[in-house]
């Protein structure tokens, strides 16, 4: 079983392609994806984002890097916690949610 300590990254050059990490900010997830290339010398870190599938640059120096352990269950980054799900009062149906308008539909998509 590997320890906290195990799981900290601290250089670039501990990581491989195809690895699994997480990305903490300030106490949050940020990031989660599967490392794709690595800068040592910058410590940066190229990974493909598991929510978006898009590829993002990390810096080592902003944010406290994590390898998942295996077997570890993918957590959407922003999800609420499972407490704070399990107190929601359960309805009967999902209340449908009223249409967009053109002018919200607009300003979403210019902004």
């Amino acid at each position: 079983m590997m320890t906290d300590e195990d799981l900290e990254v601290r250089s670039c050059a501990e990581l491989s392609a195809g690895e699994e990490i997480e990305a903490w900010h300030r106490g949050r997830l940020a990031h989660r994806g599967t490392v794709a290339s690595t800068l040592e010398e910058i410590d940066l870190i190229w990974i493909i984002d598991a929510r978006t599938g898009a590829r993002r640059l990390l810096d080592l120096e902003q944010l406290s890097v994590r390898r998942i352990p295996m077997g570890k269950p993918a957590a959407a980054v922003g999800s609420p916690k499972p407490a704070a799900a399990a107190k929601r009062k359960p309805s009967a149906a999902p209340k449908p949610k009223p249409a967009a308008s053109l002018r919200q539909i607009a300003f979403i998509e210019a902004g």
